[in-house]
């Protein structure tokens, strides 16, 4: 037997060795959670860095972009008219919070506020030797403010010969304090210079504030090892990303920098004090050393619990960070992270950004219950993968949108997948919500199509100008983007500045076409239109504004402000004795759902005392649809104030016979779809014969609109239609022009 003596000594001894294996492997294990943290918070800075630059750039790059379609209109006009350019700059330029200007090739210009400019010798040598597809100058001290300021710019070219440059300017210390990056409680800090290490914008952290005019002030001599600098300075030349350990009088620092190629070549640089970051590394160290000193098999219970933790914690807050919640998909920040991998990666297939959204979601909350509407996305979510092609990427950004990346061979390839999405989920809802119809709008960007986009944002910006661009409900549900887009947004925009002050300034005028007896072909009353002639742009076609006016709600003022004026025509007609028509005034779908609509209206009709029988408002036959029970009570009311009651453009869209029985309308228009085809197609003939035949039981007058034949004319005649309105008889004509009418040449209603 072994002596306890012995016994003790092998234990000890036993104790010992696995004491220094324990502490070996400790200080291993704190080698590499050392490590581990380092590694871990310089990927955090780069990251942080590398989102400060991108968005520094992206900002700069979009101002780029805006100046190229702000020349591009300008190089549409028909001259460099001094006021037109200015009107322009202010119209697209004023109040961006910079400075912006137009300036020839003489050295002559104009600035957003209106003020004549002109350049230096200097300034005209720098102007005349810019680059041809427009870029950005370095940083310079703007004579005017005394400031540092970065310009952007980009050529113009008008029509009568003249060249010129746009340029947009920033205040440096502005600019980059909206991107300024600080780091451990505001102990690190950025600064962006040029590839060869010039600081062109310093932090306002006080620690950056110093005399140095580059970065290799800082880490020439200081122990730092030359060739060490060496690559560090080939790595900004070459418009690398990385991290370097340089010695400065202060200590030790951490350098993280990233290119930003779209802005000369410019690099963002963080600088972290190397013994912050080392600081809670360091306190871990220290707490492990002591529990070290404690027990041995309390320390190894730890350590695999802390790396049981760790990787656990690990995994949950990737899946937080990139998944979303509801759907189990991609979110929206992964899903640009993966794209733009996908995107820049070499023998790529063509690609195209899908951005997709349920029309009118809310309504299946608010009807099915947010129960159906959670498990209708979730069956989206799990449709946008199954459907799609191998190496496809699906996220949710939010509510009732995603957005798809999604491989192809021909864009057929696209909107077949569209369509088969919509067929699923439709069926997938009736197995659901029993009738209930989903419609499904998506944006299409092709990659091939995106004038030159760089990257995954680049393409859902261009995929969500498309998906805009889908018109109201009943259009094709999807739609792909093209470049003229961009051109009709910009004259939106331009439209949008101006209808305010166009109201204000009597642009908007009443136009009224005639309609007339069939029987006896007298007139029978009139349409009040508008029309808008500007002084800018001349005629513009009610196409294209009333849509605009429909969905920025401007059309509320425009409806108010034409039947205000039809009232104010009646009266004059009154007073100068002259035999009135009734005239009839269409109310848009956004107008009939504000709250106070008909009690305005007829407010309108007693402050100008109009007799009743005189105005007549026509609603658009998808109001009937929407809303049947509000409608009825709207119709009510208005006919006991005198109005008459329309439904216009019946036919037109998913007209229902049905409605027709429980609303007490006065007149039934039938749209002009109905005639186009009446040689060819009997069966317009017979559906045209038994619709006015109802309406006259149901005791409703019927007008056919858009009438252009004599043939038409008498197919209507001979079908008992009342009136018709149409180029046929007459087109729309100004207000005073049908006033003359009335008053000399005898016509009467």
């Amino acid at each position: 037997m072994i002596s306890p003596k012995k016994q003790n000594i092998f234990i000890a001894v036993a104790l010992a060795l696995l004491f220094t294996l324990f502490c070996a492997a400790s200080l291993n294990f704190m080698s590499f959670v050392q490590q581990s943290l380092w590694d871990n918070a310089v990927k955090h800075v780069m990251e942080s860095t590398a989102r400060a630059a991108n968005a520094l750039q992206r900002n700069a790059v979009k101002d780029l972009e805006l100046l190229r379609m702000l020349a591009q209109d300008l190089e549409q006009g028909m001259s460099s008219d001094e006021q037109r350019i200015i009107g322009k700059l202010q119209t697209h330029l004023s109040g961006t919070g910079s400075l912006a200007a137009l300036i020839f090739k003489d050295g002559t210009g104009y600035t957003d506020t209106g003020l004549a400019v002109t350049l230096t010798p200097e300034e005209r040598r720098l102007v005349q030797g810019l680059n041809k597809q427009g870029g950005m100058l370095p940083p310079y001290r703007n004579r005017g403010s005394g400031r540092r300021t970065l310009t952007i710019y980009t050529p113009v070219k008008f029509p009568d010969g003249r060249e010129a440059h746009l340029f947009k300017g920033y205040n440096v210390e502005s600019l980059y304090a909206a991107y300024a990056l600080s780091f451990y409680n505001n102990t690190g800090f950025a600064y962006v210079t040029l590839p060869g290490g010039e600081i062109i914008m310093r932090s306002l952290h006080p620690a950056s504030n110093k005399t140095f005019t580059s970065l290799f002030d800082i880490i020439n001599g200081n122990g730092n090892r030359p060739e060490v600098i060496e690559a560090f300075r080939d790595s900004l030349k070459n418009g690398k990303t990385g991290v370097a350990v340089f010695n400065d009088a202060d200590g030790e620092n951490v350098f993280c920098y990233v290119p930003m190629p779209d802005m000369e070549g410019w690099y963002l640089v963080s600088i972290i004090p190397n013994a912050v970051i080392m600081k809670e590394a360091n306190a871990i160290i220290l707490r492990t050393l002591l529990l070290c000193g404690l027990l041995f098999a309390g320390l190894l219970a730890v350590f695999f619990i802390y790396r049981r933790l760790k990787r656990g914690y690990q995994r949950e807050i990737r899946a937080l960070a990139f998944t979303d919640t509801l759907t189990g998909i991609r979110n929206f920040t992964k899903f640009k992270i993966d794209g733009d991998a996908l995107l820049q990666a070499p023998a790529a297939p063509h690609y195209a950004v899908l951005n997709l959204d349920i029309l009118n979601f809310q309504v299946v909350n608010e009807v099915l219950g947010y129960n159906i509407g959670d498990a209708l996305l979730q069956r989206l979510a799990l449709l946008l993968g199954e459907l799609a092609r191998p190496g496809a990427l699906t996220a949710r950004v939010n509510g009732d949108h995603f957005v798809v990346l999604l491989p192809y061979d021909k864009k057929q390839d696209l909107t077949a997948y569209c369509d088969a999405l919509l067929r699923a989920l439709n069926g997938y809802a009736r197995s659901q919500a029993g009738s209930y119809h989903i419609e499904l709008r998506t944006g299409i960007c092709c990659a091939e199509d995106g004038d030159a986009a760089t990257g995954i944002n680049d393409l859902l910006d261009r995929a969500n100008i498309a998906l805009k661009a889908i018109k109201a409900k009943g259009a094709q549900p999807w739609n792909f983007y093209d470049s003229g887009m961009r051109v009709r947004i910009l004259r939106e925009k331009e439209l949008e500045m101006r209808m305010g002050r166009a109201l204000r300034d009597g642009e908007f005028q009443i136009h009224i076409q005639p309609k007339y007896r069939l029987d006896s072909l007298e007139l029978a009353g009139g349409e009040a239109l508008v029309r808008w002639q500007s002084p800018d742009h001349g005629f513009l076609p009610p196409a294209e504004f009333i849509p605009l006016f429909e969905k920025n709600r401007f059309i509320i003022q425009l409806d108010q402000y034409v039947f205000t004026a039809v009232c104010r025509l009646l009266r004059q007609w009154l007073d100068a004795g002259v035999a009135p028509c009734p005239l009839a005034v269409n109310v848009s779908r956004v107008q009939f759902y504000t709250l106070d609509f008909v009690e305005t209206y007829i407010g309108i009709k007693k402050r100008y005392d109009i007799p009743d029988g005189l105005l007549e408002l026509e609603f658009t036959e998808s109001i009937f649809i929407e809303n049947v029970e509000l409608l009825r009570t709207a119709v009510q009311e208005l006919r006991q104030a005198g109005f008459s009651c329309a439904i216009d453009d019946f036919g037109a869209g998913y007209s229902s016979l049905n409605i027709l029985k429980d609303l007490p309308v006065d007149v039934l228009k039938l749209d002009g779809v109905f005639f186009r085809s009446l040689k060819s197609n009997g069966r317009d003939k017979v559906v045209i014969q038994n619709i006015v035949h109802m309406a006259g039981e149901l005791q409703m007058a019927t007008v056919a609109e858009g009438v252009e034949t004599l043939e038409q004319v008498n197919f209507l005649k001979d079908t008992n239609c009342d009136m018709v309105q149409g180029y046929v008889f007459a087109r729309p004509m100004p207000a005073e022009k049908f006033t003359e009418r009335l008053r000399n040449s005898g016509d009467t209603c």
